[in-house]
């Protein structure tokens, strides 16, 4: 499962429950990174730098915030 950093992420940074051992700003949030299903062909067979590109959180409008 490959992750990425979300501190800036509108919906994923409030995730995870901060640590009170560490400071703020060692406070890491992460975020799985999913392929889209139209980027799976970019991610199989692209280069390094097409795979690269993919390496992001998912958009915010792709995430519901209600249960």
């Amino acid at each position: 499962m490959l992750t990425i950093n979300a501190d800036d992420h509108p919906i994923m940074s409030r995730m995870h429950k901060p640590d009170p051992k560490l400071p703020a700003d060692q406070q890491d949030k992460r975020s799985v990174v999913a392929i889209e299903a139209g980027d799976v062909d970019q991610w199989l067979v692209g280069t390094l730098a097409d795979a690269q590109a993919l390496l992001r959180a998912p958009a915010p409008d792709v995430l519901s915030t209600q249960a």
